[in-house]
């Protein structure tokens, strides 16, 4: 078990996932050492009982700087942005398995329990119905190939050192924590190009579906599988098991910001390699330990316009 106030290690702990998970944690009890090389993640804030580390978690060192904070969980938010993975491969490959494989070691050779975020991306094109976790894997990018890899090396270590894991595969996540971007977080991608005027361009088909996840659902199911035991060796969808189309997003983005479908211009280009038509989690197992998510598109969306608009203001 871990206990209210132990020392928890989070990487990425200034991305979107990876700021929420802290601030869950923190309101839990925990103490937190925050860890960033602070390349994408905008989130420095400073409060009790948190801790800040410039860390790249592909450094040589990278390991034994984990374990000298002698952390009771860790949790594994670092990662390569998805939409760059084509563009960067090495550097997804750097970050996402070398990087990945750092943390891993520190907590197989301590036995200390990690959370690894996995990502829908493994699943790849699936039959449009929600997905289990038993599904066959497909993944078609480097960045969902890295994540399939990571999940492996945690069964090997757990063979080989007895390392506690377990994996939570996030669906399309989102939320104000999000710099803008035209890469990172189709949700994100969007309300970005809608903020900047009024085109919007959509590389793949607007009738693709994926499960919108509200970061601080997210960060609520992560800091609950950490502490429940219950977990360990475990791979769990991180969903809401309800899905939208691209269309759908853009006109209720637009819609909260104030347009009429007719006011705005999308512009459909080829897809990107890899990129699924349909992603929806099946969360029997998330809901059967009581983290389902509390929010759903229409709620997560305004907040996140509401979040975008204040920091524009």
């Amino acid at each position: 078990m871990i206990g209210r106030g132990a020392t928890i290690l989070v990487t990425g702990a200034a991305g979107l996932i990876g700021s929420a998970v802290c601030r869950e944690l923190l309101a839990r009890g925990s103490r937190v050492v925050a860890c960033d090389d602070f390349s994408i993640g905008l989130w420095r804030e400073e409060r009790a009982g948190l801790a800040w580390e410039d860390l790249d978690v592909a450094d040589a060192g990278a390991a034994a700087r984990i374990a000298a904070h002698a952390p009771a969980g860790v949790v594994h938010c670092a990662a390569h942005p998805g939409g760059k993975s084509l563009q960067e491969p090495s550097d997804d490959a750097r970050v996402n398995a070398l990087g990945s494989m750092r943390v891993f070691e520190a907590c197989a050779r301590a036995r200390i329990p990690v959370v690894y975020l996995s990502s829908s991306a493994v699943y790849g094109e699936q039959p449009p119905a929600p997905i289990r976790e038993d599904a066959p894997l497909a993944p078609g990018t480097v960045y969902a190939v890295c994540k399939v890899a990571c999940e492996g090396f945690l069964r090997v270590l757990a063979d080989g050192y007895g390392l506690p894991w377990t994996v939570l595969r996030l669906f399309a996540t989102y939320g104000a924590g999000h710099r803008p971007s035209a890469h990172q977080g189709i949700v994100n991608v969007m309300l970005t190009q809608l903020q900047a005027g009024g085109e919007v361009v959509v590389r793949g088909s607007l009738d693709r579906v994926r499960d919108l996840l509200y970061v601080d659902d997210a960060a609520r199911a992560v800091a609950g599988c950490l502490l429940e035991p219950s977990t360990r060796g475990r791979v769990l969808n991180v969903g809401t098991g309800a899905g939208l189309t691209v269309r759908e997003i853009i006109h209720a983005l637009a819609s909260l910001l104030g347009r009429r479908p007719g006011d705005v211009v999308i512009r459909e280009e080829a897809g990107t390699v890899g990129d699924p038509r349909y992603s929806v989690a099946d969360v029997s197992q998330l809901a059967a330990l009581g983290l389902k998510p509390r929010l759903g598109a229409a709620e997560g969306l305004a907040a996140l316009v509401e979040a975008r608009r204040k920091v524009a203001a």
